[in-house]
């Protein structure tokens, strides 16, 4: 028991921050798939402290990379994909519901008093969270299902130039571009993409000042 209450704390510890962009790992990520030599399926999953426009994002910015990536000139979006143009709903950062006690056995309490007196170098911090574990017994957190964005959809890489239609057809380097000071500047709060007006979903000269 007490080593699965360890186990816990410490997979907390990597989840508590936004899907980074990279490929599909622990905390999400994005993938492709060929579906044939010109059409990719894409995907990007956030866990469950990522927002929406930052799962949209990074969605974006992956299907502008890999058609750079492949040697084309743009993408056109064969997926009914609705996307948001304002903001989007955050993770849930509340995870974690009311903490409840349960009563440890005296060979259990044994063993977390044994382990935290042989407590490795790197642990002491873990440990040193779990001391309710000597004196009332084990803490349980029960986890709420968290809001968990995620975007999948399908791309036709088109090697001739074009005239670039968002949110339909885009342009890759003009897109991965526009995106770029998103991906590489400081986030905001837990590591998300900073909120920001998403001219690059609008057609040319949407937003201009009229």
């Amino acid at each position: 028991m007490f080593r699965m209450v360890v186990a816990a704390v410490l997979a907390g510890a990597l989840v508590s921050c936004a899907t980074p962009y990279q490929a599909n790992g622990l905390l999400g990520g994005f993938s492709a798939n060929e579906l044939r030599e010109d059409v990719y399926r894409v995907e990007f999953g956030g866990n469950g402290y990522t927002t929406g426009e930052t799962a949209q994002t990074y969605w974006l910015y992956r299907c502008a990379e890999l058609t750079l990536e492949k040697g084309y000139y743009g993408f056109e979006i064969l997926s009914d994909i609705k996307f948001a143009t304002r903001a989007l709903p955050h993770g849930n950062e509340q995870a974690f519901g009311r903490p409840i006690t349960i009563t440890a056995s005296a060979e259990e309490l044994a063993t977390a008093v044994s382990l935290r007196a042989t407590e490795p170098t790197g642990l002491p911090g873990v440990l040193a969270a779990l001391e309710p574990v000597r004196l009332a017994g084990v803490i349980i957190v029960p986890m709420s299902r968290p809001f968990m964005p995620a975007l999948s959809g399908d791309i036709h890489l088109l090697k001739k130039p074009f005239e670039p239609a968002p949110p339909k057809t885009f342009a890759a380097a003009t897109l991965k571009a526009a995106l770029q000071p998103y991906i590489n500047s400081d986030k905001c709060g837990l590591g998300n993409v900073c909120p920001h007006v998403h001219e690059y979903l609008y057609p040319k000269g949407k937003l201009q000042p009229q």
